[in-house]
């Protein structure tokens, strides 16, 4: 599979199969928390980039939610959750031996291979999936930059669940890290000419993410965000439009490369 491309898990609709899980640890980060999740089977398939639609405990939820992939580590998975609806803050307050149910992995994963230096950028829970592709980047040898931005105080309390050892945040009310935009963090990086970046976040931000690595001169990958119901191809709820044509960001997607998307 080339390094220029998304690595993919099919042309067609993907079968997702569903893992019960147990809640093995979890961390909290004000409105955020960390679920680390026995997971031997999603775990065994899983790479950077992709998702899994985790099923919301106690009834009253009738659609999966979809969450990136925090990390993954021997058997178990993690997810970083942002508490912003009911479902979803049902799951922060999931606790240890709790179960779950979880369908994946699914989606395209970034490109890895043949990187030196890799430059990951997100914005606010768009931030997600970048730590399990540091982790990989890292032990692969690949010297790893981070930049995150946020809005305030309380997004930015989500920084405190990355281990990335160069990560450099802004917030726009300037309560944490350096006042600003994403982009103001870029603006002060002397980057590595054949730098690769990674992007996640808002239409917005990666709309200027891609204005930037353009003048830069630099390749780059981006994980769109989008409602899914299915997350699986079957519904066409996720489409958006490609150099490539019509694409649905749960199966071609989530991960682009970033010269053939429009956000």
């Amino acid at each position: 599979m080339s390094g220029a491309d998304a690595q993919t898990c099919g042309d067609h609709s993907q079968w997702a199969e569903t893992s019960h899980c147990r809640v093995a640890a979890v961390r909290h980060f004000g409105a955020f928390a960390v679920l680390e999740l026995i997971a031997p089977r999603v775990a065994r398939r899983a790479a950077p980039g992709q998702f899994v639609m985790v099923t919301v405990p106690g009834g009253g939820f009738f659609l999966r939610r979809p969450l990136s992939l925090f990390a993954a580590h021997a058997d178990r998975v993690s997810l970083l959750i942002e508490a912003r609806g009911g479902g979803s803050e049902r799951l922060t307050q999931l606790d240890v031996g709790d179960a779950v149910e979880v369908a994946g992995p699914l989606g395209s994963a970034f490109p890895t291979e043949d990187v030196t230096n890799a430059l990951l950028v997100g914005g606010g829970i768009g931030c997600a999936p970048l730590q399990y592709l540091a982790d990989e980047l890292s032990a692969a040898g690949a010297h790893v930059t981070a930049c995150f931005g946020f809005r305030d105080f309380r997004s930015a309390r989500a920084a405190g669940a990355f281990t990335i050892d160069r990560l450099w945040v802004a917030t726009e009310d300037g309560s944490v890290g350096k006042a600003g935009t994403v982009l103001h963090l870029l603006a002060a990086l002397d980057v590595a000419p054949g730098t690769t970046v990674y992007a996640c976040g808002p239409n917005p931000m990666v709309a200027a993410v891609q204005r930037w690595t353009f003048a830069e001169g630099l390749r780059g990958y981006v994980s769109l965000e989008a409602h899914m119901a299915c997350g699986t191809g079957s519904c066409h709820g996720c489409v958006v439009d490609t150099a490539r044509g019509k694409l649905r960001v749960c199966a071609e997607g989530p991960v682009f490369r970033l010269d053939e998307v429009t956000p």
